[in-house]
């Protein structure tokens, strides 16, 4: 079995006056996509995946499998009931279903469940699959905090694999190895995690407190941040 890899040279994808640039690679572990809003992450994230084709440049992948979660969960239905919509992800439809806590309603209409299970469903259907690529857009929107760290145990299962996270919620992230950022289109790696949050400028406000009173995380896990924090506070 080959490791995962996929390579960026020259990837380029115009809408309207805005251009996105990337020239990149991608081992496995798990990747924090960073950027404003509008600099292009979810475009990237839809190119990772294999949704859309880039304008001009080239795509390789050693991997065969990707998916991509994107943050509107409707674009994801397409049966009718939770058990035909486990089935749909050409996995075990009842250990999905067991995955994401809905045991008793594999015959509920999809429509009728709330907007945190409907996307435990997708995220149980697509970390339980043996995909190369995953790439998550906001993974953790409508989850309560148990969810999230369930979201977050499941992810640390796939080392293997490369995990692309698109958020700007760093307080639920599992454990992340290589931290990329979008600036107007334009791909940079800031470098492996911790190593690379010093240096990162445009940091979210709560890394820069923790640098700023001396306390680099050792990551930025939502346990690792906790870790930091409670240094501060002795």
């Amino acid at each position: 079995m080959n490791t995962p890899l996929i390579r960026l040279s020259g990837v380029g994808r115009k809408k309207g006056a805005f251009t996105l640039h990337a020239d990149a690679e991608f081992g496995s572990g798990v990747h924090l996509l960073t950027g404003r809003v509008g600099s292009g992450k979810t475009t990237l994230g839809e190119i990772l995946a294999g949704i859309v084709e880039p304008d001009f440049g080239t795509i390789q992948c050693t991997g065969e499998r990707r998916v991509m979660l994107l943050q509107d969960t409707s674009y994801h239905i397409s049966t009718m009931t939770v058990e035909e919509e486990a089935g749909s992800w050409h996995g075990d439809a009842g250990n999905i279903i067991r995955i994401a806590g809905l045991c008793g309603k594999e015959h509920a209409d999809l429509f009728t469940l709330s907007r945190g299970e409907v996307r435990r469903l997708e995220l149980a259907a697509i970390l339980s699959g043996s995909y190369d690529l995953i790439v998550l857009d906001e993974p953790w929107a409508g989850l309560d905090e148990e969810a999230r760290r369930w979201v977050r145990k499941l992810i640390d299962t796939h080392a293997h694999a490369i995990i692309v996270i698109i958020s700007h919620d760093i307080t639920s992230l599992p454990r992340i190895d290589q931290l990329w950022e979008m600036d107007d289109g334009v791909l940079r790696q800031l470098g492996p995690v911790p190593a690379c949050l010093e240096s990162w400028t445009r940091a979210p406000p709560l890394i820069r407190y923790l640098i700023g009173r001396g306390e680099v995380p050792s990551g930025l896990s939502r346990e690792e941040l906790e870790e930091a924090v409670c240094r501060i506070h002795g």
